[in-house]
């Protein structure tokens, strides 16, 4: 419908920018495609045909199929960081692991884990992932981890990469490996078990030598 002279300005501007409505088409179009055929079926081409854009829009935002698979990934994540400081620091990683599998068992979660096995035989794309998701993540939760240190529910002197390792791996082990279910009373279960086992009160090496 025409715009009536002396509309309002405002009435130009309503709905969403076509700029922002392509781009989450492209990242929804690029999950459907890690989900489906993982990323060798990720290209330039193909995402702009699922997405019904032109292949010229991709390269306007992202220089190849790398850039856009791993802007999909890191959208999806970024949700599932904890930023309420409620309760204890057991309590905000226990809160924190659960939504972290709650996305990995999703839908969302095929694409983020289909991106995770490629970069296993891709170097480039095993850099960018560390460079631009894992290492950003892993310094949230390790400054997560100093923090329950110097609140005292981590014994003082623990190396806070050994503790995280101790947390996530069994989660991670469980979801990609074995394919054993992981559970909010199996995660429960990790992090009871890691701040008793670094609890101020453990006997122990707590550096990783």
């Amino acid at each position: 419908m025409p715009v009536k002279d002396g509309a309002p300005a405002a009435a130009l501007r309503r709905g969403r920018p076509r700029s922002t409505e392509a781009r989450d088409k492209i990242l929804a179009a690029t999950e459907e495609l890690l989900s489906e055929g993982g990323f060798q079926a990720v290209t330039m081409e193909s995402v702009a045909a699922r997405a019904g854009v032109a292949k010229t829009t991709l390269y306007r935002w992202w220089p190849n199929r790398a850039a856009v698979a791993l802007d999909c990934v890191s959208a999806r994540m970024t949700p599932i960081a904890d930023t309420s400081k409620a309760g204890t620091y057991r309590q905000r990683f226990q809160r924190q692991l659960k939504a972290t599998i709650r996305l990995l068992n999703s839908a969302q979660g095929h694409a983020i884990l289909a991106l995770v096995g490629a970069k296993q035989t891709d170097p480039a794309l095993a850099q960018a992932y560390s460079e631009q998701i894992a290492q950003p993540r892993r310094a949230q939760t390790r400054m997560l981890a100093q923090q329950a240190i110097a609140a005292g529910e981590i014994a003082e002197g623990t190396d806070p990469d050994l503790f995280l390792d101790t947390i996530y791996g069994p989660l991670y082990y469980r979801k990609v490996v074995s394919g054993e279910p992981v559970t909010e009373a199996f995660i429960d279960c990790i992090v009871d078990a890691a701040f008793t086992a670094f609890g101020p009160s453990a006997k122990r090496s707590r550096n990783l030598g």
